[in-house]
């Protein structure tokens, strides 16, 4: 690696900074991590048997280390949303969350800068959040946000396409506001060496004045005694403790101790101003990239009360209670059109409450369109994991599994007739329509993967 003498002397003096262990880290290939999707469990050490499973992301729930990478594309588990790509120290945010909310529930978290998905599917899968706002300012990331949200399976997220000034206008409504900041993205230089050639001071600073931006739009959709969680994947004090000073300046806002153990390898840091907590993780002391975050506790403020909106079941909800496990009576549905969604009550009057101000883009998990009485199911429903288990299946091997995810033509020695869940390791892929014997690929097309091991 070409680095740039700048940027190493930039580092100069940060607690936890060490040139030589720093450079020889950047020798070494990135570790592989994965984060398994509690609601669609399965054998991790038979699905990544070739790979092995090399240990657990010590500061994260269902997160694995790989021996080594496999081709993902290929991995038909990673389509169904079984498990989820994830960069090891950003998954940090799962022990944040758990050492401010433990014990709590029914709570209301935004991901201001959400794509393209992983925090917020952390935050779909944690036991203290009934309805998740994934904002995303970038139009272009979107369709990847909504893909990995889809793919996750989770009815309790909406997605909304604005800037966060725009996000602002709701108000302190928020039990947690994660502002994962685009930054100059030095952490992250092992994995992407190119990401080099664009760094430059100046670059930081503008990156800086950005998050500072977002932080003061941010700062205003916390509710009082919620959380402000702050994160970025770079090295940089001014992208860094340099800003969490500037939340603690309002005076709005009080530091969290997230208390990591000391066996972790991460390196905590205080603030210049403020003296705010601060964490900083090295890949020469972790298994992890470059990663920064602070938590923070806002203690003044007026919170806005939730209003519950008279909804009235649609009708065409009785069309798919077969569809569905028996057990999901708390959940509800809206018709947009012809087009049937399904989420929780409490999602639903935040969509509600939302819509008038933010260009939604997701509201709850697709159902499907219902024409002439019958519903004609979204690819979404198939990913979602409360899904009658009285459905009929196709349940494909391997090889074939990829040829459903290409789109390629299936021969199936066995076939019934009708919709189709398509399932590999008991984990559904998608949709199938047997008519007069021959099965229709009903896996979107956008999605289908180009690569072929064939």
């Amino acid at each position: 690696m070409n680095w740039k003498p700048d940027f190493l002397s930039s580092l100069e003096g940060i607690k936890g900074f060490d040139k030589n262990a720093f450079i020889e880290a950047h020798t070494s290939n990135p570790p592989v991590s994965i984060r398994i999707n509690p609601a669609k469990s399965f054998d991790v050490d038979h699905v990544f048997a070739e790979s092995s499973i090399l240990g657990k992301v010590p500061w994260c729930n269902h997160a694995f280390y790989l021996k080594s990478r496999p081709v993902f594309t290929l991995e038909p588990l990673l389509h169904a949303g079984a498990f989820y790509v994830q960069e090891a120290s950003s998954m940090f945010v799962d022990h944040a969350i758990h050492a401010v909310f433990s014990g709590r529930k029914n709570l209301k978290a935004l991901d201001l800068c959400a794509a393209p998905g992983g925090k917020t599917t952390l935050l779909a899968s944690s036991p203290f959040f009934d309805t998740i706002l994934a904002n995303e300012i970038i139009q272009s990331r979107v369709g990847i946000l909504m893909e990995n949200l889809a793919k996750w399976g989770a009815h309790h997220v909406l997605v909304s396409n604005n800037d966060p000034e725009v996000v602002s206008r709701l108000g302190e409504q928020f039990d947690l506001v994660l502002v994962d900041a685009p930054c100059s993205g030095s952490g992250l230089f092992r994995k992407d060496e190119a990401a080099m050639k664009e760094w430059s001071a100046g670059a930081v600073e503008l990156c800086a004045a950005r998050q500072k931006r977002i932080l003061q739009h941010a700062m205003s959709l916390v509710k009082e005694d919620g959380y402000l969680l702050y994160s970025t994947c770079s090295y940089s004090p001014s992208e860094n403790e340099e800003n969490a000073d500037f939340i603690l300046a309002t005076g709005d806002f009080e530091t969290i101790d997230l208390d990591p153990s000391e066996d972790w390898g991460i390196v905590e840091t205080k603030s210049p101003a403020h003296h705010a907590f601060c964490y900083r993780f090295y890949p020469n002391l972790l298994s992890g990239e470059g990663f920064f975050c602070a938590m923070f506790r806002k203690v003044s403020g007026s919170n806005i009360e939730d209003s519950n909106t008279q909804h009235k079941i649609p009708a065409e909800a009785s069309i798919v209670k077969d569809w569905l496990k028996k057990d999901v009576e708390e959940l509800v549905f809206h018709m947009k059109e012809s087009t049937l969604y399904l989420l929780n009550q409490s999602s639903l009057d935040c969509f509600f409450r939302w819509s008038s101000s933010l260009k939604i883009r997701k509201s709850g998990l697709k159902m499907g369109d219902i024409i002439r009485g019958e519903l004609i199911p979204d690819h979404e429903l198939s990913m979602s994991p409360i899904l009658s288990e009285n459905l009929s299946v196709i349940d494909l091997p391997r090889t074939d599994a990829i040829r459903y995810l290409r789109r390629d033509e299936i021969t199936l020695s066995e076939s019934g007739s009708g919709w189709q869940l398509v399932r590999y390791h008991g984990q559904s892929l998608g949709w199938a329509k047997i008519v007069n014997g021959r099965m229709k690929n009903h896996y979107p097309i956008s999605w289908r993967i180009l690569m072929s091991p064939f």
